[in-house]
């Protein structure tokens, strides 16, 4: 593991990371817990296996097996353009389901408009409405023809939490707890319902040059693109789930694995219906979410998985961290 820990420091190093939660699972092996570092500063206090994080951007699987399972009961299509479902927004006739799944829709990344990011960072704390948010890009031409690039945006995910509503008359969260939370026995992952994380958890930091500030945030700024917490134990028990395909037909587990190229720090790398996949070996996610940076992957046929959660979100290193564990211990 000698290996595996040089990995882990540097990251570490490199994004002045304060601590780190690592846990690798490898066939006919003893799973490895890893810890660094500190959970919360002021305490002192080193990770725990069992603590919570926010698992950002990791969301995306949850939002998009939703909209999977849904087209298995014949309820939605995924090539259903947009505005069969939401009929109130620009450029929903021209964008299917599945291109907002794999993030060919063209649609500008909210979180990256200046509006939003000035209106997040004044008020950390604030409760956001998913259309609120989607107001400070709705007058935005499409980047591209749907269908003809790829272009990673939150956007997307917070039209599909949307669409998940209106099929449902549920709460995108509900749906999520109650179709695939709770029959996975995912107890301690979960919608937050304001800033604080229960139990046992990595406080989340921004540091840069010796200045650390715990993040004290509200995750509704990611809702269904990025609002979920969890723990090491749960996320292996989501990837399980994903290969093992246990909420899904096969054939429905074959319209999430049509990829499309994307250009990542993992090599070759694609991306199908709300999952990375690597190497052509490995799904999964990876998530950054204002003090959090975190990777979670699992080989197809479930031998080996990784999950990987540093609480400085600076970077990528907890996904850079997660590849090249991934590459050095399965590849």
């Amino acid at each position: 593991m000698a290996v595996v820990n040089a990995i882990i420091d540097s990251q570490m190093a490199a994004g002045e990371v304060p601590g780190a939660l690592v846990g690798i699972w490898q066939d006919g092996y003893e799973t490895q817990f890893i810890s660094k570092g500190l959970a919360d500063i002021a305490s002192s206090r080193p990770p725990a296996p069992g603590d919570r994080f926010r698992i950002a951007s990791n969301t995306k699987m949850f939002t998009a097996m939703g909209l999977l399972m849904l087209a298995d009961q014949k309820k939605i299509n995924l090539d259903d353009k947009v505005s069969k479902y939401i009929g109130d927004y620009p450029h929903t006739a021209l964008v299917t389901i599945r291109q907002l799944a794999n993030h060919s829709s063209g649609y500008f990344n909210y979180t990256e408009d200046p509006g939003f990011t000035a209106a997040g960072a004044a008020n950390m704390s604030r409760r956001w409405a998913a259309r609120e948010m989607l107001e400070y890009i709705k007058d935005r031409p499409l980047n591209f023809t749907p269908g003809t690039n790829y272009s990673y945006s939150n956007t997307n995910y917070v039209l599909m939490g949307l669409i998940i509503e209106a099929v449902t008359a549920l709460k995108w969260e509900d749906y999520i707890k109650s179709k695939i939370i709770n029959p996975l026995m995912l107890s301690d992952t979960y919608y937050p319902a304001d800033v604080s994380i229960t139990g046992s958890h990595m406080k989340g930091y921004n540091v840069e040059s010796g200045f650390t500030a715990e993040i004290i945030l509200d995750p509704s700024m990611g809702w269904a693109a990025g609002g979920f917490v969890s723990t090491l134990n749960d996320m292996k028990k989501w990837l399980d789930a994903l290969a093992g395909h246990s909420l899904i037909s096969p054939s429905m587990f074959a319209e999430q694995l049509k990829c499309i190229p994307v250009s990542d720090s993992a090599g070759t790398a694609e991306y199908g219906f709300g999952v990375l996949r690597i190497w052509s070996k490995f799904i999964g996610h990876t998530g950054v979410i204002p003090g959090y940076n975190s990777a979670a992957f699992i080989s197809m046929d479930r031998k080996q998985a990784i999950v990987v959660v540093f609480n400085n979100e600076e970077g990528n290193s907890g996904s850079d961290a997660a590849f090249k564990i991934a590459k050095f211990l399965f590849q």
